[in-house]
């Protein structure tokens, strides 16, 4: 599916790029927020140039205004993950319409939290939009197809970068009880890690409410952890 991994590729690239803006030794979201505080953990690179404060500003005024272009450059990231599980969500239902009706995958929710982070240097708090989750259903008849094994692949590796990003993400996934209690589907639960190292955890929910022939994957990012 040349349309999937293309866009993929252009996602990744765009996370990529944000992260470059700060440092580009990492894409970690910890080392990210370590760099903006000029206190990186081991690992990370060296930290970001601190900005010279302009003649006849006080300390207090470039203290702020430091905050408030960190709080920018953390927002446009998290932006980024937002769009790239869209990406994701879009090309997998994408590449299985051409499919009939019962092997086409659709659409969930792109679910978004506003986080407080605090600026440890001003003291300031700013709510933040961050991703919390990505759903998309995948029909059990499709298992087998090209478009359904590329498409899980894109879903598993959305998740191994928002794990690198946030330091763990969870893959879960919802399975009708009458596919359960027919043994149609594989109810195996465990923990694998990305290249990083990065903890990605798989968990299975049987789902009375889910219609048979039908599992929903939700792709979970984990936690903010730290502050700016």
């Amino acid at each position: 599916m040349p349309y999937l991994k293309l866009s993929l590729v252009t996602a990744a690239a765009l996370v990529l790029a944000g992260c470059a803006a700060v440092e580009s030794s990492t894409t970690s979201l910890g080392c990210m927020l370590g760099r903006l505080t000029q206190n990186p953990p081991a690992g990370c690179g060296a930290p970001a140039t601190a900005t010279a404060t302009a003649p006849g500003t006080g300390a207090s005024g470039a203290a702020a205004a430091q905050a408030g272009e960190r709080f920018t450059k953390l927002q446009s990231v998290l932006d980024q993950e937002i769009e790239l599980a869209r990406s994701v969500q879009t090309d997998v239902v994408s590449s299985m319409q051409h499919l009939p009706i019962k092997l086409r995958s659709s659409a969930g929710p792109v679910k978004l939290l506003d986080t407080p982070i605090t600026d440890s240097q001003s003291g300031q708090t700013r709510s933040m939009r961050t991703l919390e989750s990505m759903t998309v259903l995948m029909p059990l008849a499709a298992k087998g197809r090209p478009e359904y094994t590329q498409s899980m692949a894109a879903l598993k590796n959305l998740a191994n970068r928002l794990a690198d990003n946030r330091g763990q993400a969870s893959i879960v996934v919802h399975q009708a009880a009458a596919d359960v209690q027919a043994q149609r589907v594989n109810t195996a639960t465990g923990v694998s890690k990305t290249a990083k190292g990065s903890p990605v955890k798989v968990e299975k929910i049987e789902d009375a409410a889910l219609a048979a022939g039908t599992e929903r994957y939700t792709i979970q990012a984990g936690p903010i952890r730290g502050g700016l």
